[in-house]
């Protein structure tokens, strides 16, 4: 797993719409296991994002911190 810096996060949002497209073969393919890789490569995407998330939150509590304090 790739640790997640927020000015990666257009990449990954790029990835996740590269891997939906490639599900989206896949399923039609009906290549089952080329399916079940994708759609687990998604849950980690899906993971990675969530971590973007609490980064976000993180940095907006440590400025509005600072913002108080000065």
């Amino acid at each position: 797993m790739l640790r997640l810096d927020l000015a990666q996060e257009p990449r990954l949002l790029e990835i996740e719409t590269n891997t939906r497209q490639r599900l989206g073969e896949a399923q039609r393919m009906q290549w089952l296991g080329e399916v079940a890789g994708l759609q687990e490569s998604l849950r980690h995407i899906a993971d990675k994002k969530q971590q973007a998330e609490r980064l976000r939150a993180q940095a907006d509590r440590k400025e509005d911190g600072v913002a108080a304090l000065g």
